[in-house]
């Protein structure tokens, strides 16, 4: 059936155009073509914008029109600074201008996502079959059972595939690790993820593959340049149905079938107060009528917060980091400059005291599955160029570390300011608060700095670690109280927020906001916990089987 392409009304309303919500409607459409499935985008159409696509062009996205540039409250755990927070605003979102980092979590994670639940859909088992569709893996002789070769997205280590980078500090930073004892993991893609990885991708051909061109949009309207400021309901017998969209600026949009809030952790939560659901308190304090009173809705914020470190080399004129003359193959710039993730686990006697104290200040985000052994928890990357770090030389005489929680436990809040809907969300992103947190990131730190100065593979290459201004200089022999303090003066999130609209609290098992009717959320709001890896490949799984369940559920 032919739709009248300005129509204001659609079968799914898909509030949000970033990856999850292009791969919703892309495979609702794909399923059904009669479907009318109306994204609706608050970011311009970018796809003809040459910035966006390859990786010498990165980091001029940040902070751009691209970026909604969020920024958190004063931080009481990072000596009261404001974080800055990136998230993609674009047709595609963050596909547009993020890293293009490909990493699953480990089972144990979804493991525990599903225990909390319920519901073994979520477990790693049950994403698998959506992991597997997604992707399009490099090596065609890897198990068929945890790799899709047939997906949207190709997916390659950075040493292979058609740009077959293989960087100078490759083979010294990975005997590196291996001398303190982490053991090499040939795919850290199949549920494992502990040990020495290969740097899994998604850059093609040095190309970026944002979702909205990698699933295609035929057939799907789309709206950009559209914020909305909430959802409307109807009532029938007393059950509140959503029944539609209104836009800032006055706009209305009618679903015949459901909206699907797909605007990432930090906007959904506030669609969901805007549109009256949510704390009551708050929703009275902005005389916002309640219809119905979710207390978690905002609440549950994680992110995988991160320690960088800067690194000089030693005799840089061997052409070690990007920037050096001698490094000038284009190939090197055709996609992020690392090698190696590392995902190291923490002793148990170390984390195991952290999670006593925890419990008895009161945190409960911790449970005795971070002591699974095997489970890794924080991610170390060594990357060969400066990040874009102020003051910092661009010669290719340095590298930086960035030293990740993987499964974080701290959680912070999103609230709003106001009703206007251009007004942003309230971020009290809460970093740090953890004792699990604290060990955890000092623990990764400290063994990132015994492998890049302490071990006979890197002492030939890497000098010292280079402090930030009026700071001293960090070894692995420094105390805990001084890493700590370092952590607290400088880290930073990654930028992959989640959690604002949790499965089991805010939305059911299959992403309908509890209490209402025909409304979902599909996107990083309803992980329940901190998931380890970067999160676009969770992502992608986890569109692949929202759209499955939402389509079961019209049969």
């Amino acid at each position: 059936m032919q739709r009248d392409m300005a129509s204001s009304e659609a079968d799914y309303i898909i509030v949000g155009g970033g990856l999850t919500g292009c791969v919703v409607a892309s495979c609702l459409k794909e399923a059904d073509p009669n479907l009318d499935v109306l994204i609706i985008e608050a970011g311009a159409d970018e796809s003809n914008n040459e910035a966006t696509k390859a990786f010498p062009t990165l980091f001029s996205l940040l902070d751009s029109d691209l970026d909604w540039s969020y920024k958190t409250t004063p931080q009481k755990n990072t000596a009261d600074r404001v974080h800055p927070i990136h998230a993609g605003k674009a047709l595609g979102g963050g596909s547009v201008t993020n890293f293009q980092g490909w990493s699953r979590g480990d089972a144990r994670d979804y493991g525990q996502w599903a225990r909390i639940v319920k519901d073994e859909r979520w477990s790693y088992d049950g994403l698998l079959p959506y992991f597997r569709k997604s992707e399009t893996f490099f090596d065609r002789d890897a198990d068929a059972g945890q790799h899709g070769f047939e997906g949207p997205i190709h997916v390659t280590a950075v040493s292979e595939g058609p740009s077959g980078r293989k960087y100078p500090l490759r083979e010294p930073i990975k005997e590196a690790w291996l001398q303190v004892g982490e053991a090499f993991n040939p795919d850290g893609c199949s549920g494992d993820l502990a040990g020495v990885c290969e740097f899994y991708e998604s850059w093609h051909n040095g190309q970026r593959q944002p979702a909205n061109v990698a699933y295609g949009l035929e057939g799907v309207r789309r709206i950009t340049e559209a914020l909305v400021h909430r959802v409307e309901f109807t009532e029938t017998h007393g059950e509140r149905i959503a029944s539609g969209v209104v836009l800032a600026d006055g706009r209305r949009f009618t679903a015949r079938k459901e909206v699907i809030l797909a605007a990432g952790a930090l906007r959904t939560p506030q669609v969901l107060l805007l549109s009256g659901i949510g704390p009551a308190e708050t929703l009275a304090k902005f005389d916002i009528p309640t219809v119905i009173d979710v207390p978690e809705v905002g609440r549950n914020l994680t992110d995988h917060f991160a320690l960088y470190q800067i690194y000089k080399l030693r005799n840089p004129e061997r052409g070690l980091a990007l920037g050096s003359p001698v490094l000038s193959d284009p190939v090197f710039l055709q996609g992020f400059p690392c090698d190696w993730a590392v995902n190291q686990v923490v002793p148990r006697e170390i984390l195991e005291p952290a999670l006593r104290r925890d419990e008895q200040y009161g945190h409960t985000t911790g449970d005795e599955s971070l002591l699974i052994p095997g489970r890794p928890l924080v991610e170390t990357l060594a990357v060969y160029a400066s990040g874009g770090v102020p003051g910092v030389p661009t010669d290719g005489s340095v590298i930086m570390t960035s030293v990740m929680l993987l499964g974080a436990t701290s959680r912070g809040l999103i609230s709003i300011s106001s009703a206007d809907p251009t007004d942003p969300p309230l971020i009290d992103a809460n970093y740090f608060d953890t004792e699990v947190d604290k060990v955890t990131l000092i623990h990764g730190a400290r063994r990132t700095m015994q492998a890049l100065l302490d071990t006979s593979a890197a002492k030939d290459y890497i000098e010292a670690e280079i402090p930030p201004p009026g700071m001293a200089a960090l070894s692995a022999r420094s105390t805990d109280a001084e890493f700590e303090a370092r952590i607290r003066t400088t880290g930073l999130a990654h930028h992959h927020s989640s959690g604002t609209a949790a499965m089991g609290t805010v939305v059911d098992t299959d992403l309908r906001v509890k209490g209402v009717r025909n409304l979902r959320v599909v996107d990083a709001s309803v992980l329940p916990i901190s998931i380890g890896g970067h999160p676009q490949a969770t992502l992608y799984a986890v569109a692949e089987q929202a759209a499955e369940i939402i389509l079961q559920g019209t049969n």
